[in-house]
This record gives structure tokens, sequence and C-alpha cells, in this order.
């Protein structure tokens, strides 16, 4: 879908968030009142637990897409994490609308954990592994849920978005598989997807 590289002018975070919203949204579906849903009442993903001041059953797309492109892409800076890595931001995204956007973050800083943080031999030969450990002074990035300059750094520094990906999916499946076994393959397909 998209190449990861350097921040770049020509990546319009606005496009990347109109793929994730279309994304999100065909997962999303429609109005759903189901009380054993762990969403609650939600209408395209929007739910009333989160924003209980909403008539949910009338909440339209364009104001789904409002409340996703502000309290779900701007807030959570996935708009800058989209400069450089778009296919991880739309599925940081995807993520943070079904589980909540720090939580989501947190899988994804886990994530650069496993890949592109950890132990760190004094002058290792790849420029790129010396260049992370000095910006996290050697240890592992912070698990905050909160895309900050630094996270951001590391992403761009470490040459193995795929890895990334799939690492920031198993984390995701750590949280499903804790969860309601009905609901599990649902969660699945759609990280998969």
């Amino acid at each position: 879908m998209f190449e990861h590289t350097e921040p770049n002018p020509k990546i319009n975070p606005d496009a990347v968030f109109q793929v994730a919203v279309d994304i999100t949204l065909g997962h999303e579906g429609g109005y759903v009142d189901n009380p054993n849903d762990p969403g609650g009442e939600t209408h395209f993903g929007i739910s009333k637990r989160s924003y209980p001041h909403l008539d949910i059953k009338i909440v339209d797309k364009p104001k789904a897409r409002k409340i996703y492109k502000v309290d779900f892409w701007k807030k959570p800076k996935l708009d800058l994490l989209a400069e450089i890595a778009p296919d991880l931001a739309i599925k940081t995204f995807d993520l943070g609308v079904n589980v909540g956007p720090q939580t989501a973050i947190k899988f994804l800083q886990r994530a650069i954990n496993t890949v592109c943080c950890g132990e760190f031999m004094p002058r290792r030969a790849a420029a790129w592994k010396q260049n992370i450990a000095d910006m996290v002074d050697g240890k592992i990035l912070k698990v905050d849920g909160i895309i900050g300059p630094i996270t951001l750094s590391v992403i761009k520094e470490c040459p193995h978005e795929n890895a990334l990906m799939a690492a920031l999916k198993g984390e995701a499946y750590k949280h499903y598989s804790r969860g309601i076994s009905s609901y599990i393959p649902g969660w699945l397909n759609r990280l998969e997807s």
C-alpha cells in the first residue's frame, strides 16, 4: 500500500487518514446495541460509552469521520506517524478505534522495543541500531501510549517496517486472546485485513 520513507511532503497525512477511516468504517458497520458486546451501543464504531452526550443512533458517517479525525487521528498524532510509516499509522488507527488510541500506541511501542530496541552492544556494526541506542540512552523505548519525538525518530531510523507490522499485530493478538472468546475470530480477521 504505502512504502516506509523519510518524512515526505509528498505523503499527505489526510490522504492516509482517508484510507484508514474507509478501512475502519468497513469493519465497524452500522448501529449495534448488543449488551454482550464490550463496545456497548455503537454506530459506525462510535460508542455511547466514549461519547455519552451523543445520540448514537443518529450518528452518520460524516460525523463518525469527524470524530475519528480529531480524537483517533490528530490527538494521538497518527498524522505525524503517517508521514514516515503510513501503513503502521493505518493499522494503529484501526486498532485504536477497537481498543482505544493509547492502548494501540502502547502495542506499537512494545513492537518497536521487540524489533528495534533491546540490548545494545557498544559500537554495533549497524549504524541504525547505534543511532536508536543513542536516542533511547541504551534502554528500551518508554511504553507510555504517546507518539512523541523519540517514538517517531526510532520508527524513522528502524529499517524493518514489515517486522514492526508483524510485532504490532502480535501485540494486538495477545490483547485479543484474553477477550471474550466469541469475538476473537472477528477481531483476528480485522487484525489481518
